[in-house]
């Protein structure tokens, strides 16, 4: 299908696609498809160094340098302000290098994320037509959005790359007289008018609200605890006049926990979670507005702080990352808060929800004391367990990193069943989106398999525990992971019995991490490794991809993280460096090398 045939998207259902991305990176694609107009292989193309700045008329805009497969400019995209502000945050959250692809995957990869991206939105509106979007769908929205703001048709060509200024015509309607009499008003060909009406006030307050949130996002970059993203959030939203408060009350068990807050909002802590607009919000992950906290019995319990603190509108917005909610977002403000306010607090939310995710993850790495909780299931809806009764078989986890679109990659020790049987039938479960044999030992063998569907661990992991253990045998499926001491147990145990009701908690103690010495060299070393670079690095280490004869060849390591063999390379080289440097940097300073013992 050529672009000119491309199924239309209205601005309503290209805010539903965006709702609907789940992670920075899909949003980001569909944004560079949608609001630069780029194709599957330049968004694969782009790096942080390509992005350039102009200034005009005082104004700096923001420009992408389009590369070819050589690597040569062939055109310069234009940049609006809020996606040069997400690819620079992605960037730096994720640790691409100036010269690193900011989307490290194959051309073909963006085509399927942006069609997983229009199944999942299709879902969730009942918007059947967001199934067919595709990257020309959102090229062909890109090029009528600038045209029908009166963009230069000269200036959409060169900035979409058409060449030819007829190849715009697909994305234009066919006009009608009411279109003829519109192009012809103001020109000396049409009679004389009335002075037109003032044009409509821009809406200063969304605009300030829009600067609120990108102060937030730059803060969340510099943030590495929770408790650290909770301040900086609410700090962010109350400087200036946009918010005159702002709350973010943490949920645990059923109840709320009013955590941080900035601005007037001290006699917040005394609302409750079981009533009114902060239940509605927590129950429908839904963001509640209030234009009038006094007509509104949802606000009721805000009412005496709107008086003391002169705000008339609010709204509770979920903090989640599409798995956990972590608690509710209160603001308020001396104004009205729009539909486009209320989706940029939605969106807020979840940047939040997804940083916590991020920090607890990452503080999990690092702590001294950590929580283990072991569950047992006798079920079948989990993917190890069934395989292990199906086979009468016997799973035991290697080591586990997370794969392509939210898969996790389990290497995992098979025995008492043969590889070739394993693998062909869960070749064809929902839950497995590949798997190979990466080496038969005789009495076992191990296997990759990439999980996407249901299984426990999966569920664990998605919501921040970092598993330790995974065995599963025809009578059962064990899984042991670490979580921060400070989780919602109540909450993580109900997220996996309402998935997989045969189970259940049968453990769970503090423990210390031992060797302190280890401990710190692994820390040292996480500090200094991009999160892309630590999980390649693992996935080469549980492939045998560093035994000799090798596991996997690099052909196929890359193939199942989803990315190109050049990019694992990469990743691998950088990744090594930082690992060889963090083991020998110590033993060498002040020696000024390694010294050789006599023969």
């Amino acid at each position: 299908m050529s672009e000119g045939v491309a199924a239309a998207l209205s601005e309503a259902s290209y805010e539903r696609l965006r709702r609907a991305t789940e992670t920075h990176r899909e949003e980001l694609v569909i944004r560079l498809a949608g609001e630069a107009g780029l194709r599957p292989a330049e968004i694969a193309r782009v790096r942080p160094v390509d992005v350039t700045t102009h200034d005009h008329a005082d104004v700096a805009h923001n420009f992408l340098s389009v590369r070819d497969e050589e690597g040569e400019v062939v055109r310069e995209a234009y940049l609006p302000a809020d996606v040069e502000h997400d690819l620079r945050q992605y960037a730096r959250t994720v640790g691409v290098d100036a010269e690193e692809r900011v989307v490290s995957v194959s051309p073909r990869r963006v085509q399927m994320l942006i069609a997983d991206v229009g199944d999942r939105a299709a879902d969730r509106t009942d918007d059947d037509a967001l199934r067919d979007v595709s990257s020309r769908t959102l090229r062909r929205f890109f090029a009528r959005q600038l045209l029908d703001e009166g963009v230069d048709p000269r200036a959409v060509a060169a900035v979409g790359g058409w060449e030819r200024l007829a190849s715009l015509d697909p994305f234009v309607d066919d006009v009608d007289r009411g279109d003829v009499a519109a192009a012809f008003a103001g020109t000396d060909f049409a009679p004389a008018r009335q002075p037109a009406e003032a044009p409509a006030e821009p809406d200063l307050h969304f605009d300030a609200a829009f600067d609120r949130v990108r102060a937030v996002g730059d803060a969340l970059a510099e943030t590495s605890t929770r408790d650290g993203v909770e301040q900086r959030t609410c700090e962010a939203l109350v400087r200036g006049d946009t918010y005159e408060f702002a709350w973010i009350a943490r949920y645990s068990g059923g109840t709320l926990h009013a955590a941080t807050h900035a601005g007037a909002a001290d006699a917040m802590v005394g609302v409750a979670a079981d009533d009114g607009a902060i239940a509605d919000t927590l129950t429908s992950g839904e963001v509640r507005v209030t234009n009038n906290v006094h007509d509104d019995a949802g606000f009721a319990d805000w009412r005496a702080h709107a008086n003391e603190a002169g705000f008339g509108a609010a709204a509770t917005v979920p903090v989640d990352d599409g798995d956990t909610t972590y608690g509710v977002l209160g603001v308020g403000v001396d104004g009205t808060i729009s539909d486009r306010e209320r989706d940029l607090l939605a969106d807020l939310g979840q940047r939040v929800g997804r940083t916590v995710t991020v920090v607890q993850q990452r503080q999990l790495l690092l702590a001294d004391t950590v929580l283990e909780l072991a569950f047992e299931t006798t079920g079948d809806e989990s993917f190890f367990a069934a395989a292990a009764a199906k086979h009468g078989c016997t799973f035991e986890l290697d080591g586990v990193v997370p794969g392509e679109e939210g898969a996790l990659l389990y290497f995992v020790r098979l025995s008492g069943a043969s590889a070739e049987t394993v693998l062909s039938w869960a070749a064809d479960q929902p839950a497995v989106a590949g798997g190979r044999l990466v080496r038969d030992y005789g009495d076992e063998s191990l296997l990759e398999l990439a999980v996407t569907g249901a299984d426990i661990a999966k569920t664990l992991t998605d919501r921040g525990a970092s598993v330790r253990e995974v065995t599963a045998t025809p009578a059962e499926q064990r899984v042991v992971v670490d979580v921060t001491t400070d989780t919602d147990v109540r909450s993580l145990v109900a997220a996996v019995t309402d998935v997989f009701p045969d189970t259940e908690l049968v453990s769970k103690r503090e423990r210390d991490r031992p060797d302190e010495t280890s401990a710190a060299f692994r820390a040292s070393l996480h500090e200094s490794l991009t999160d892309k670079q630590a999980s390649v690095l693992r996935a080469a280490y549980h492939a045998g991809y560093f035994e000799w004869p090798r596991g996997s060849t690099a052909e196929e390591l890359a193939d199942a993280i989803g990315i190109t063999s050049p990019t694992l390379h990469n990743h691998l080289r950088r990744a090594q460096q930082k690992l060889l440097t963090a083991f020998f940097a110590e033993d060498d300073v002040g020696r000024g090398g390694v010294e050789w013992p006599d023969d």
